[in-house]
């Protein structure tokens, strides 16, 4: 007989209880649990006679590969249990969906894709920090989960946990528990990666506050690589978390995509009254200098500044732009094609008309309204990006124009970048407004009353433009 085999049954026979000395013929009870009980090369025993020349004694004792095997799914078992990821293990980049997820837009496409190739990207070299925000649904959990699960493949320390979990088991270890609540907290702040889900779920206590705060904190000085989602606010958060979680080495991705169990449920809360998506095809690419066009050179040069500061503006959203000038010439374009820069780097820019602003602060006083006005006023007066298009005042009431001095000047306090298209010059703006945008360090203002309209009848000549241009204003 084989001597391997020889040496394995003997192994085998000592593993047989005494009071059962009849050995099975072909698999032994595999009583330790030391390999395979259906392994035809160990015959469960676990181990396997290497090397050698045969002779008695020769050869080196080894563990069989069904053994290193068991042992492997054991030692992945206990570390997904101590990374807190069972439950959580079929969340993979590969079963991520972005196409399928119902009537996606493309650029709602193209967001899923970003926020899974950041993913990616962070996963395969943990790095600065990743926070991703939206409503419930969107596919933040699947994202974190899958960079924890890459990283126990890797063999990385990671712990992922939902924020209310977390504050649960700080609170254990003030009992009868193993492990104290210094070696919970101290494991928290410390571990090479954590990832925290759910941010903003927990009860808002001071002693929770506090509990997060010295977590984020500690992580934040030593630069350990974190994880954050949140369906929350960032104006809800503890402002000391949202400060650090702020920070320009914090990737923070906003997911702009409905719920995937509910895809007709609605598209965030931007996209709620942000009409940016009518307009996606708008792009400086695309945008017609009109150097075909007879232009007078103040004309010509009028849209050339208001390209030129439309992309600056794009590129670095720092204080406001106002693109003054009559319909017909490329404002909204420009405006636009601004909104859609931004939101390729997977921002959330609000574009929305003046006049279907104030139609939707006062559709919330109808009894029948699921929409609170101060949501939409707050949502509007500090988001990150406004671009208001059609500011009218001249005709304004005096309700419509406290409500817009109250939202932009909220912004000019707050240095909030902003794009203003008007069809009025800047000076016939509401005195209140106007002090503000004549402010030069902050606000940079291109009016543009010498651009003719678009001729697209070449039936019509430009002077018949400017007459009727003429007639329009004077109407008004």
């Amino acid at each position: 007989m084989d001597p391997i085999r020889s040496v394995a049954e003997r192994i085998a026979r000592d593993f047989i209880p005494p009071e059962n000395p009849a050995a099975p013929s072909t698999v032994p009870e595999n009583r330790f649990g030391l390999g395979d009980p259906n392994c035809p090369i160990c015959l469960g025993t676990g181990f396997v006679i290497r090397g050698g020349d045969g002779s008695a004694g020769s050869g080196i004792m080894a563990a069989c590969q069904c053994r290193v095997k068991m042992f492997e799914k054991e030692g992945k078992a206990a570390r997904t249990t101590g990374a807190n990821l069972n439950g959580y293990e079929h969340m993979t980049f590969s079963n991520f969906m972005v196409e399928g997820r119902g009537q996606l837009r493309i650029e709602q496409q193209t967001n899923l894709a970003y926020a899974r190739d950041c993913a990616m990207k962070f996963a395969e070299n943990p790095k600065d920090w990743l926070l991703y925000t939206g409503r419930f649904g969107t596919g933040k959990t699947h994202l974190a989960a899958a960079i924890a699960n890459y990283a126990l493949e890797n063999n990385y320390d990671v712990i992922f946990q939902p924020v209310p979990d977390l504050l649960d088991q700080l609170r254990m270890g003030y009992g009868n528990s193993s492990v104290s609540y210094e070696e919970r907290f101290d494991r928290f702040r410390t571990v090479s990666l954590l990832i925290l889900d759910d941010l903003g779920a927990q009860s808002p206590t001071p002693w929770a506050e506090e509990k997060l705060y010295q977590i984020i904190n500690y992580r934040y000085v030593y630069k350990l690589p974190t994880v954050v989602t949140s369906n929350v606010n960032m104006r809800e958060w503890d402002g000391r978390v949202a400060s650090r979680l702020k920070d320009p080495m914090v990737n923070h991705i906003s997911m702009q995509v409905p719920d995937y169990r509910d895809p007709k449920s609605g598209y965030g809360a931007s996209d709620d009254i942000s009409i940016l998506y009518l307009l996606s095809d708008r792009s400086f690419d695309n945008f017609d200098s009109r150097k075909s066009e007879n232009l007078s050179d103040i004309a010509a040069a009028q849209l050339a500044m208001a390209y030129a500061e439309s992309l600056n503006f794009a590129q670095d959203p720092r204080g406001w732009l106002v693109l003054a000038g009559p319909s017909g010439i490329g404002k909204t374009h420009l405006a636009a094609a601004i909104g859609n820069y931004r939101a390729q780097r997977m921002e959330s820019p609000i574009f929305i008309t003046a006049s279907d602003l104030l139609d939707y602060l006062r559709a919330t006083f109808s009894p029948n309204s699921t929409a609170a006005y101060d949501t939409i006023f707050d949502q509007v007066r500090s988001t990150p990006l406004l671009i208001l298009n059609y500011l009218d005042t001249l005709n304004a009431t005096p309700w419509a124009r406290e409500k817009m001095y109250q939202i932009l000047n909220y912004r000019y306090q707050a240095k909030l970048p902003t794009v203003i298209t008007l069809l009025e010059p800047v000076q016939d703006v509401d005195p209140n407004i106007v002090s503000r945008l004549v402010d030069a360090k902050f606000c940079t203002v291109i009016q543009m009353f010498d651009v003719p309209m678009y001729n697209t009848n070449p039936d019509i000549s430009f002077a018949d433009l400017k007459n009727l241009r003429r007639k329009k204003t004077y109407k008004r």
